[in-house]
């Protein structure tokens, strides 16, 4: 199985739009799909939404995977979507792409193809991954507004995982609880969009232009999982170190992207909510947990099956957590099973504790590891499965290498 499947979007309207959907190898469990419209005839007034249906576009069929939603008035068509499946179930998959105009004209498609079973892709050698990606989570605060969308603001997440030496994944998030239209009192009819910005919250800037492209894709209202991605041309340090911030607008038309419901700093203005250090954790099947990296600082796990993690107190940690928190939620708990603090799938007790200031969505977690959560943290944990688990430590309090020498 290749690496990289592209299959064809032909237009559907006058308006001319068309592009290709491609199927990307992002590891041995998940895939990354991007879309890649016509820049120059996606329109400017409204946002794309975009999925994978069941069956063949002549049959037609439900929806199966959401997609991120394309800006008509990003200067490219292009958005990403990170996958829980392996290429291969992609690639044998029974499904067509819809592109529609609008959240507001759903029935209308502008650009169509069938994808898997149903069309021979192009195949391609895929992304060239670094070792060891890295990622860094940064918080979005919310910002009341006068529009009609999330008008009193929502909290969110922007985070930016490494892909190659060039090339690094942007995606919000925003604490909606499920869907847009689930958080609001009436139908959504606009998709929420976002772009980096130059300076800082305070200070106020452009959307960047240069030496990438600030604009993010688009979130469409009925997304359950109201998150979007997009593929920066940019190197993951030149992100993170980057003078910027991002804002997060109710629509892309001209009356309504002044209402910015969230916000935040990233790269090198981010204060306290982003995190110091990130650890990566994976599955290993159903039996443990693996750290395939960390950033921010060294001695903090070892390699090997369910290392144990050493912590400092005051710093803020983000577990980013490719395992999926579907199959594999992620929780710290005590010397008891079941006993949690922080859960990735439920309630922790400590979660409302205003120094650890917790936050997590469906990539993760982010905490401040505080003397209160030191003093009670025994152990990270899945919660559907007891063999994956780890001892959590305290200042370094054992040399971290857990399943083996070789450690982060």
């Amino acid at each position: 199985m290749p690496d990289q499947i592209t299959y064809d979007l032909t237009a559907q309207t006058d308006d001319g739009i068309s592009g290709t959907v491609t199927f990307w190898r992002a590891g041995p469990d998940s895939s990354l799909v991007t879309l890649n419209l016509d820049g120059d005839a996606t329109l400017p007034g409204v946002s794309h939404p975009a999925h994978i249906h069941n069956n063949s576009a002549e049959e037609g069929g439900e929806i199966e995977f959401y997609l991120s939603a394309v800006n008509g008035r990003s200067p490219s068509g292009q958005t990403a979507r990170k996958i829980g499946l392996p290429i291969e179930d992609l690639a044998r998959f029974d499904g067509y792409v819809n592109v529609h105009e609008s959240p507001a004209n759903l029935s209308n498609v502008v650009a169509q193809g069938n994808i898997g079973a149903n069309a021979e892709g192009t195949e391609g050698s895929g992304l060239d991954f670094v070792d060891d990606r890295r990622a860094t989570t940064y918080p979005l605060e919310a910002s009341a507004t006068d529009g009609s969308v999330l008008s009193g603001g929502v909290t969110g997440t922007v985070r930016f995982e490494e892909l190659t030496g060039s090339q690094t994944l942007v995606t919000y998030s925003l604490d909606t609880g499920g869907s847009v239209n689930s958080a609001t009192s009436g139908t959504v009819e606009v998709a929420q969009i976002g772009h980096i910005h130059e300076n800082n919250v305070q200070q106020g800037g452009s959307i960047v232009s240069g030496p990438f492209s600030g604009y993010l894709g688009s979130i469409a209202p009925t997304d359950p999982d109201a998150r979007s991605s997009r593929i920066i041309e940019a190197s993951y340090d030149e992100l993170t170190s980057y003078n910027g911030y991002v804002n997060i607008h109710e629509a892309v038309a001209d009356d309504r992207r002044g209402f910015v419901f969230a916000q935040g700093n990233i790269g090198a203005n981010a204060g306290s909510g982003g995190a110091d250090v990130t650890i990566t954790v994976d599955n290993v099947g159903n039996s443990a947990w693996e750290v395939t990296g960390v950033s921010g600082a060294s001695g903090v796990a070892g390699s090997g099956d369910n290392p144990s993690l050493s912590l400092e107190t005051g710093k803020r940690y983000r577990i980013d957590n490719n395992g999926g928190s579907g199959a594999h939620p992620f929780a710290i708990e005590t010397g008891t099973d079941g006993d949690y603090l922080l859960n990735q799938d439920g309630d922790g007790s400590l979660e409302g504790n205003s120094g650890i200031s917790y936050e997590e969505d469906g990539e993760g977690i982010t905490f401040t590891y505080t003397q209160t959560l030191a003093d009670q943290a025994s152990a990270y944990q899945c919660t559907f499965h007891t063999s994956m688990e780890g001892s959590v430590q305290t200042d370094g309090g054992g040399d971290g290498s857990g399943g083996g020498g070789g450690g982060y």
